[in-house]
C-alpha cells in the first residue's frame, strides 16, 4: 500500500478503499499527535455546530420527510467521504458498519422507519450537507431559519478550514507529502 495519500472530497464506495483511507488516516493521527490537535479542537466545534442546529433540521424532516414520495435517504448519499473519515478520526469515534456494493437507490442502509438511525453529526456529508427542496420549501420561512443558514454556515466554514488545515499539516512534514491521490477510480465524486 502506497502510504502517499491526498484526503479529497471523494465517496470511499467500495472496502478495499475505505479500509486503505482508514488505515492512512490511523496512521496519520497516531504520529502526528501535536500536530494534529487543532484538527480535533476543529472537529469538536463542527459536531457542537451540528449539534446546535440539528433540533430545527430534525423539526422540518419530522414534518416533510414522512409525507414525501420521493425519499432522499438512497444508499448514493450514504457512503462516507474521505473528509467525512478524517472528521470521525478526529473526534475518537468509528464509523458505524458499512454495507458495500448496495444499489444507489436502495434505501440508505442507516434509514429505518422513524428517520436515520445515526446521530446527524456521525452521518456521512452527503446526508448531513443535503436538504432537498421540499425541505427548504417547509424550512424558510420559519423564524428561526436565518439563524440556522447562519449556524449552518460557520459549520461549513469550520469544515473547511479543518480540512486545509489538515492537508497544510500532512504536507509539511516532509518535502514529499505524507499525502497524495487517496480515493481514485473505486471512489467517486459526490458532487
Amino acid at each position: 500500500m502506497n502510504p502517499d495519500y491526498s484526503l479529497k472530497n471523494d465517496t470511499c464506495r467500495d472496502q478495499l478503499t475505505y479500509n486503505q483511507v482508514m488505515h492512512f488516516l490511523a496512521m496519520t493521527f497516531s504520529g502526528h499527535r501535536d500536530e494534529l490537535i487543532g484538527i480535533k479542537n476543529l472537529a469538536q466545534k463542527i459536531r457542537q455546530g451540528i449539534e446546535r442546529i440539528n433540533p430545527f433540521i430534525q423539526q422540518a424532516t419530522q414534518s416533510v420527510c414522512p409525507r414525501c414520495k420521493d425519499v432522499c435517504c438512497i444508499s448514493k448519499h450514504g457512503y462516507y467521504t474521505c473528509e467525512d473519515l478524517m472528521y470521525l478520526t478526529a473526534l475518537g469515534l468509528e464509523p458505524p458498519h458499512m454495507i458495500f456494493g448496495r444499489n444507489d437507490t436502495d434505501p440508505c442502509q442507516y434509514l429505518f422507519e422513524h428517520g436515520c438511525s445515526l446521530e446527524r453529526s456521525r452521518r456521512p456529508s452527503g446526508c448531513t450537507w443535503y436538504f432537498c427542496e421540499s425541505l427548504l420549501d417547509y424550512m424558510e420561512p420559519q423564524p428561526a431559519y436565518r439563524e440556522f443558514d447562519d449556524s449552518l454556515q460557520d459549520v461549513a466554514g469550520l469544515w473547511i478550514e479543518m480540512t486545509e488545515e489538515f492537508k497544510k499539516i500532512s504536507t509539511a512534514k516532509s518535502s514529499k507529502p505524507i499525502h497524495s491521490e487517496l480515493c481514485s477510480n473505486d471512489c467517486h465524486s459526490t458532487t
